[in-house]
């Protein structure tokens, strides 16, 4: 079997394959086998039918055009390793000659994975909340334990922020009443602004007794009318604090003085605000690598690809939580529609991801050394249960241990793309990337050294492997 391809439109490709005659014969004893357990002919038994009758009663290029049809995927799969090719989708084969007799020639269009180019990425700047705790960070979350103590006072004053107010509130729209807004003696703080868009607004500077009301716009794009709601206020009151002293300290928690607990409570924002901040380097030093991305619109192949491997994983862990999507939708408050739609977008920025990526990979010409893949698969066949050897067997059979090397790779070359990233916070001030990630190298340096072998594993591992299988 020979192959040629040609570049098509767009990231599609055409790849011509010439087949010898000879190669098409396994196909075709394949073809009169499966022909002749589907056949009824009288005087023979199904699945008996010798090749001269079947030919004569169905006619050889019938037969010919069957088993060309059952080896294309085979052939075609040839081709396409032989050309290294990143096919995501195939379009269309033809049987362009060959169907009657001699060499067959078959043509493909199939879509293959674009190469996209980022220029730039060496420059990239990522803004940041500052990772460093400040005292006022510390005030604010003994602020929030104080809160937890206070006890409400009820006061003859305008309401204002942090006032806790207790309201009755019914709604309209159109002069229709809508029941599920609906509430009777609702404690409300004042600036929570997670009840009804406007409300904050509407109830400052009003007193106890008052009764107003205010409009909530529909939201944009919406043909509905707006709402409008109908608030009496019954109550205002203001949260009195603890003081701050030892024995509310010891109180309130596992402490006995409050230095003891402001330095715990210190340590803990560092972890905090740390972990926070790394979230926000990687999430947005990859959109800031995604944004120059060469590429107007993704393939939606490559979209299906990673919708369909999303939509996969939702439910299968939806289905070893034993629930079912109905009672998902229920629980989230959301619609298939909305499910799908979030999916799709997620499936949208994996894609790119994955493309820019792939990209790093070719411009720092990144590799995967030898011993650290044989160690990751090594980690693969224990997590499987599978023996060592095996377990390669398999995965070099079927091309997964590119698939493993390639993931390896992209990783690698995130972990340099994130080397040549500037790191601001908010105030333009640089940060040390020593020390938003000091607590990740502690862990790693933890890691490894748990991970040196004890005189008795050595000498269980010397043993050899079990060959379990699965």
């Amino acid at each position: 079997m020979q192959s040629t391809i040609t570049p098509s439109e767009g990231s599609t490709v055409k790849i011509l394959i010439d087949i010898d005659e000879a190669e098409l014969e396994p196909s075709l004893l394949a073809a009169l086998t499966k022909i002749s357990k589907d056949v009824r002919i009288p005087g023979f038994r199904q699945g008996k039918v010798p090749r001269k009758v079947l030919e004569a009663k169905l006619g050889r290029s019938y037969i010919r055009v069957e088993a060309i049809n059952e080896a294309i995927p085979g052939f075609l799969g040839e081709a396409i390793r032989a050309n290294d090719l990143d096919v995501i989708a195939t379009q269309n084969v033809n049987i362009k000659s060959g169907e009657e007799s001699g060499p067959i020639v078959l043509e493909a269009d199939v879509e293959v994975r674009p190469e996209v180019t980022i220029v730039g990425y060496k420059g990239v700047k990522v803004v940041i909340p500052s990772p460093e705790v400040t005292d006022q960070d510390v005030q604010d979350q003994l602020k929030r334990l104080r809160e937890q103590f206070g006890e409400l006072s009820e006061v003859e004053a305008p309401i204002a922020a942090d006032h806790q107010v207790t309201i009755d509130l019914r709604a309209d729209r159109a002069g229709e009443h809508v029941p599920n807004l609906d509430v009777e003696d609702f404690l409300y703080r004042v600036g929570a602004d997670n009840f009804i868009p406007g409300l904050d607004e509407a109830l400052t500077d009003h007193l106890a007794g008052d009764e107003i009301s205010f409009e909530v716009p529909a939201p944009d794009g919406s043909s509905e009318s707006p709402i409008t709601c109908y608030v009496k206020i019954k109550k205002v009151s203001e949260l009195l604090l603890p003081e701050m002293t030892d024995e509310w300290a010891a109180e309130a928690s596992e402490f006995e003085t409050l230095a003891e607990l402001e330095s715990s409570t210190r340590d803990q924002l560092k972890g905090t605000k740390k972990s926070r901040a790394q979230m926000l380097f990687r999430d947005r030093a990859i959109a800031a690598l995604i944004e120059l991305m060469g590429l107007a619109e993704l393939p939606q192949a490559l979209i299906q690809q990673e919708f369909d491997t999303l939509l996969r994983d939702f439910s299968g862990r939806l289905e070893s939580q034993g629930i079912p999507l109905e009672q998902y939708l229920a629980i989230t408050g959301s619609t298939s529609d909305q499910l799908v739609n979030q999916l799709l977008n997620d499936a949208q920025n994996q894609a790119k991801v994955d493309l820019v990526l792939r990209a790093l990979v070719r411009e720092e010409a990144v590799t995967v050394l030898k011993e650290d893949l044989e160690n990751e698969i090594r980690r693969y066949a224990e997590s499987a249960q599978i023996a060592f050897d095996d377990f390669l067997d398999r995965i070099t059979e079927n091309g997964q241990i590119k698939v493993i090397e390639l993931e390896m790779a992209k990783a690698k070359a995130l972990d340099q793309f994130y080397e040549f990233v500037e790191i601001v916070d908010d105030d333009g001030n640089v940060v040390s990337r020593e020390f938003l990630f000091e607590n990740e190298s502690n862990a790693e340096e933890e890691v490894a050294d748990s991970s040196e072998p004890s005189k008795d594993e050595l000498e269980d591992s010397s043993r050899g492997e079990t060959d379990d299988g699965v």
